[in-house]
């Protein structure tokens, strides 16, 4: 299909030169041998050819079906193993790679985004450059290698929608998500047990900010009443969804006593059979109004890495965000979103 798209967005005027020209020219031939009635029929032919072409053409640039395109973040060094996951991923899932290498120049190796840099990996792992120059890793992988070749290649009107798997440390796979932010369609990937996962179908990525579904409950709050937290410069906020920790830690944070510490948490672990959309706009709806008070927010993360890149979409364009990494027993704050600001990618 994806083919015979493209065939016919780049062809289609001489296509529809070449039919009727061809007609036109067997129905004169016709005509000059006094076959009046088949070359009435030859031109009526070629009509209605004419119109069966622009239909098709038609409904193929019109139906909203956007091509899926599956994507791998991984910390994974392993060539070989990455691959396997990939793999694993696409044939579980039944993201075919074939439209994609029909029809453009990526293969499938473009779509397996490895973090060479790993920030975990060097002396100083608090540094917040070693996490900046990952985050400029991923982000020029995805962006300059795989969607601008994408809406340079496709045919013109094609869209797109990315199924990612975001197998990366939370700071990073929040910090990815601020950087796509809502301007593409994304379907979210959990791996569990080795088996995947579809949990958060982000393609209209504005429901984000809909109202969640009666099913799903508020978060919990600590303190319960947000309209006690202290009058400060700095907010430390926890976004939690666990039952395997001691959540939130306020005192995890190295400037907890000179800020406002406030958390929402559930205390479960997820059904990775449900959909996880409910829970993110929960999440995002009860922090919204904390974002204001304050000139600076600190998050400290402990969910699943879809459910980081989901609300790192959500809180994207709030550049006084600053993501933190749990090192040692402790949070480090390692990524501020007004680095995305300053050129916005995906744009």
């Amino acid at each position: 299909m994806m083919r015979l798209k493209r065939f016919l967005a780049e062809r289609e005027a001489f296509i529809g030169i070449v039919i009727f020209g061809v007609l036109v020219m067997l129905a004169d031939i016709c005509s000059d041998l006094d076959y009046h009635s088949i070359a009435a029929l030859l031109r009526v032919l070629g009509v209605i050819a004419l119109i069966l072409l622009f239909a098709l053409d038609f409904w193929l640039r019109f139906r909203r079906q956007p091509l899926a395109v599956p994507l791998l973040f991984t910390t994974e060094t392993n060539r070989e193993v990455a691959r396997r996951m990939f793999e694993n991923f696409t044939e579980t899932q039944r993201l075919s790679v074939k439209p994609l290498e029909q029809t453009t120049a990526l293969r499938r190796d473009d779509l397996i985004i490895r973090l060479n840099h790993n920030p975990r990996n060097q002396t100083d792992p608090a540094n917040p450059e070693h996490w900046r120059r990952a985050w400029q890793e991923l982000l020029r992988e995805w962006g300059d290698e795989v969607d601008r070749r994408l809406k340079r290649e496709l045919p013109v009107g094609e869209t797109i929608c990315y199924h990612i798997h975001p197998h990366l440390w939370l700071p990073l796979a929040f910090a990815m998500g601020a950087s796509v932010g809502l301007r593409r369609s994304i379907v979210l990937y959990h791996l569990q047990q080795d088996k995947f996962f579809r949990v958060l179908d982000l393609t209209n990525p504005r429901c984000l900010f809909d109202e969640p579904e009666q099913s799903v409950p508020k978060p919990e709050k600590v303190p319960e009443d947000f309209v006690s937290l202290p009058e400060a410069g700095k907010l430390i906020l926890h976004l939690c969804i666990s039952d395997r920790h001691d959540v939130p830690e306020f005192k995890a944070h190295s400037e907890h006593g000179n800020a406002a510490n406030a958390g929402l948490v559930y205390r479960k672990d997820l059904d990775p059979n449900e959909n996880w959309l409910g829970y993110v706009q929960w999440l995002y709806r009860e922090a919204r109004p904390l974002l204001g008070r304050y000139e600076q927010v600190d998050i400290c993360l402990v969910c699943p890495s879809a459910i980081a890149f989901a609300l790192g979409m959500a809180f994207s364009r709030t550049p006084k965000v600053t993501v933190c990494d749990y090192q040692n027993g402790r949070y480090v704050p390692i990524f501020s979103l007004a680095e995305i600001e300053k050129h916005l990618p995906f744009d």
